[in-house]
């Protein structure tokens, strides 16, 4: 249940990469002095790139948490003990209410972006804590899971508050986007222990919890067009590719199909051979008692609704992934979904969106229908 975060500096060290050393004379990125015998290629986490190094300053002892440079001077240094240096301290949120304050918008916008589909519940305690407070959480009995890089953690409350059923623990001086981004996956932990059964949730593989996650917080990161975040989401290694094949699942089958998969899906994670196994689900039937999840609220279990033709039920209008609700499916352009027709299905192709129509293709006829919002 938590969100971790592995650095390309971490990175190095972890495949034994040793820093390349060469003859040059050049400035050095940390001391700013000129180096006349040995320069160190160190690679920089933020900018993706490799920074010239004199070998004393590639011994020091901090290091930037968040790009991996050698500090210093004009360095900040935490009371957990993390150093930032002077350049990634102007991009973190230091004031911790002012970050709770984005933890909750970020909720907000969740609840926006996903109107059609979901919501994510308000019966959340946040708190911001420093990397010893989060270590802290391995601690608690079942919490096996160790990482030095990790951004937030979720956990059922044991508390008798009311109204409140998860703390969500955030790492104090996060950059603004990666602090959303964190707030977000976080917030998509709730949602599964509020919608998908327990035994659904002990089937599902860790690395698949984490990788619906993490697909939470790319469309969020994508409807603000943050495409620094969405290319650090995209590379982070610790869901082992799973974060990949969600991201082309929901291009290519929609959010809705998603869904259902981490509800009622017969695999315990996808497969990339074959992503269409997405739609391998086994909804319940009618008739059957539902299973008690871990939410407080009952959780509606998705009937098939009958529809005797194509019907436009709604456009959710970003400029950047519009999407529409067609006979209870949502599709953005470009995507293939077999949506509810009489007592049977169609393949329906999106082929545009405007805020008051919808082109599609069904089952691949030319020319594209129309649909229009009906005027009762």
């Amino acid at each position: 249940m938590s969100r971790l975060r592995i650095h390309a500096w971490w990175v190095a060290v972890l495949l034994g990469a040793a820093p390349f050393l060469a003859q040059a004379e050049t400035g050095c990125a940390v001391c700013n002095e000129a180096i006349k015998d040995v320069v160190v290629f160190l690679p920089d986490a933020i900018t993706g790139t490799k920074q010239t190094v004199c070998l004393t300053c590639s011994r020091l002892p901090k290091q930037c948490y968040l790009c991996g440079m050698p500090v210093k001077k004009d360095f900040t240094e935490l009371s957990d003990q993390r150093t930032l240096c002077a350049r990634d301290v102007k991009t973190v949120v230091l004031d911790d209410d002012e970050a709770l304050e984005m933890a909750r918008e970020t909720r907000r916008e969740l609840d926006r972006l996903f109107s059609r589909f979901t919501s994510f519940t308000e019966q959340v305690k946040l708190r911001m804590a420093d990397r010893v407070d989060i270590m802290d959480l391995f601690h608690v009995p079942g919490n096996d899971f160790d990482c030095p890089n990790v951004l937030g953690y979720t956990l059922r409350s044991t508390n008798q508050t009311p109204n409140v059923r998860y703390t969500i623990s955030l790492l104090s001086a996060l950059p603004a986007r990666q602090l959303r981004a964190t707030a977000a996956h976080e917030w998509a932990h709730t949602w599964i222990m509020d919608n998908v059964s327990p035994d659904r949730q002990e089937q599902l593989e860790r690395d698949a919890r984490e990788g619906f996650c993490e697909l939470v917080s790319y469309l969020l990161m994508e409807s603000r067009d943050d495409k620094a975040e969405l290319t650090v989401i995209r590379s982070n290694a610790y869901t082992r590719g799973q974060v990949q094949l969600f991201v082309e699942a929901e291009k290519r089958f929609g959010f809705n199909e998603v869904m259902d998969w981490m509800k009622f899906g017969e695999d315990s994670s996808l497969r990339g051979e074959d992503l269409d196994r997405v739609r391998k689900v086994q909804f319940p039937s009618a008739t059957a008692t539902p299973t008690q999840t871990v939410s407080s609220r009952p959780v509606a279990l998705p009937l098939p609704a009958r529809f005797s033709d194509l019907t436009l039920q709604g456009v959710t209008w970003s400029k950047t992934r519009p999407t529409a609700l067609i006979n209870g499916r949502t599709l953005a352009v470009g995507d293939e979904v077999r949506v509810p027709l009489n007592d049977s299905n169609v393949l329906v192709r999106c082929v545009g969106i405007q805020q008051g129509e919808v082109s599609v293709q069904v089952n691949g006829a030319a020319p594209p229908r129309v649909l229009k919002f009906r005027r009762d």
